[in-house]
């Protein structure tokens, strides 16, 4: 009976623990101007790539920057393009255009296609989820902002 009771005890405590840990991994630093600013010219300079059969999803930072999930969402990527599209803001569905081989990267022409207008890829830069969810965090509340 002891060890039914300890093992039932043990096993509270592991799932507590288990839960605590998924709590504190969901917390994050919110970013302020000047870190966002920071990062934003970091990220413009980013020449990573992303093969365009692993997208699986996207979400919009603004009418010229986005953040792209390859091949899950534990990987984001930041991309920037060249120039502003108001129909990103609206596009339900986008497309990726790579010149020579499967990789979508800032340079060689890749570009992304919104309502059939083409948009070259200025910056990708590989991001860990933390910094991710700030982006989009920090997004979120400028736009809800008066």
């Amino acid at each position: 009976m002891k060890i039914r009771v300890i093992i039932y005890l043990t096993g509270l405590i592991l799932l507590a623990a288990g839960i605590t840990a998924v709590a504190e991994e969901n917390k994050f630093k919110p970013l302020n101007e000047k870190e966002f600013q920071k990062l934003s010219t970091d990220f413009n300079k980013g020449k990573d790539c992303i093969y365009s059969h692993s997208i699986n999803d996207w979400v919009l930072l603004d009418d010229q920057s986005l953040i792209i999930y390859a091949p899950t969402k534990n990987r984001p990527y930041y991309v920037k393009l060249n120039m502003r599209s108001i129909d990103l803001k609206f596009a339900y569905r986008i497309g990726f255009y790579s010149r020579f081989d499967d990789r979508i990267c800032p340079y060689g022409g890749n570009a992304l296609f919104i309502d059939g207008e083409r948009h070259t890829i200025r910056a990708i830069k590989k991001l860990d989820k933390t910094t991710a969810k700030q982006l989009i965090a920090f997004k979120k509340k400028k736009s809800t902002r008066p």
